[in-house]
């Protein structure tokens, strides 16, 4: 178990979680920006490659501040988590990013993560794995240019990150981490 945040923590927490909104519409203006031609295909991947950088700095710090203590069992499986996030972000990109048939891998971290029975593990793994398969769809699209189309990208971007979610609030359910139904 973990100790009660401190105050600080619970500042830096609360700042990392307001951010996560910036992070959104940050994303969301390069779609926008995108879907009507006014940044080039590498401007997109430049931008995307900023937004998931600050998506993974963000969800590190919020999991830390919010986590007084961790166990090595639970850097372990962090660690794991994170390995095979980046197993299903290859195999995305390696399976022609949006057409890929590896999007069920990332299932696998949101599974392994859910052993340790942690709501905020949980969640701070679901943004990840959102941002590794938007980052890894857009990159594949960006660089192998009208091998599909752009409102087909964001709208499987958009299905695949509803259904991460969906598999996420099966597992808080299963794994006993939804107080608010009781």
């Amino acid at each position: 178990m973990s100790k009660k945040p401190t105050s600080k923590s619970l500042i830096l927490a609360r700042i990392t979680r307001t951010l996560y909104f910036f992070i959104g519409f940050f994303a969301l203006s390069i779609i926008i920006f995108d879907s009507g031609n006014l940044i080039t295909r590498e401007a997109v991947i430049d931008r995307w490659t900023l937004v998931t950088v600050l998506l993974i700095l963000n969800t590190i710090v919020w999991y830390a501040a919010s986590q007084s203590v961790l166990k090595k069992n639970d850097i372990l499986t962090a660690a794991l988590t994170l390995a095979l996030l980046a197993v299903a972000g290859f195999m995305t990109y390696w399976e022609r990013g949006m057409a890929s048939t590896s999007t069920i891998l990332y299932a696998l971290p949101l599974l392994t993560v859910a052993t340790i029975k942690n709501r905020h593990a949980l969640l701070a793994t679901l943004a990840l794995a959102i941002g590794t398969y938007a980052f890894a769809a857009v990159k594949y699209f960006n660089d192998f240019f009208n091998e599909g189309y752009r409102v087909q990208l964001w709208g499987t971007i958009l299905l695949i990150s509803g259904a991460l979610c969906t598999i996420t609030w099966f597992l808080m359910i299963v794994a006993g981490l939804r107080h608010d139904s009781e």
